[in-house]
């Protein structure tokens, strides 16, 4: 099973958890607007996949909610999605982001590639 942490706007929230959940073996533990909220949830849950939707509210700014989601230890994939599109995807070893600019479809094809990558 895939789990996965949301960071998304109110608005947004409810579809990208719908699309999550359309993909068998994947689970949403957790979702929250406040990226504050969000990392400290990651620090916790432990998540194998941390979606940073880029309509959320961010303190201090996104590139640095980004990296901070980059240093949860133990290390997760980031995926960065905008506009219904997933515009980044960091594997937990990448040195530099984006790991994959290869990225192609929306988050329920992502997450799809992630959870056959880890069969």
């Amino acid at each position: 099973m895939l789990t996965v942490l949301v960071l998304a706007s109110i608005a947004r929230a409810p579809r990208l958890i719908a699309q999550a959940e359309s993909v068998s073996e994947v689970h949403v533990l957790s979702h929250t607007h406040d990226s504050t909220l969000a990392l400290a949830r990651a620090r916790i849950l432990l998540p194998d996949v941390f979606v940073i939707d880029l309509s959320a509210v961010f303190a201090p700014d996104s590139a640095t909610v980004v990296h901070q989601a980059r240093q949860v230890r133990p290390p997760c994939t980031v995926v960065v999605h905008a506009d219904d599109h997933v515009i980044g995807v960091i594997a937990p070893d990448a040195a530099v982001a984006p790991a994959s600019t290869d990225v192609q479809g929306g988050l329920d094809d992502t997450l799809r590639r992630l959870n056959g990558a880890r069969s």
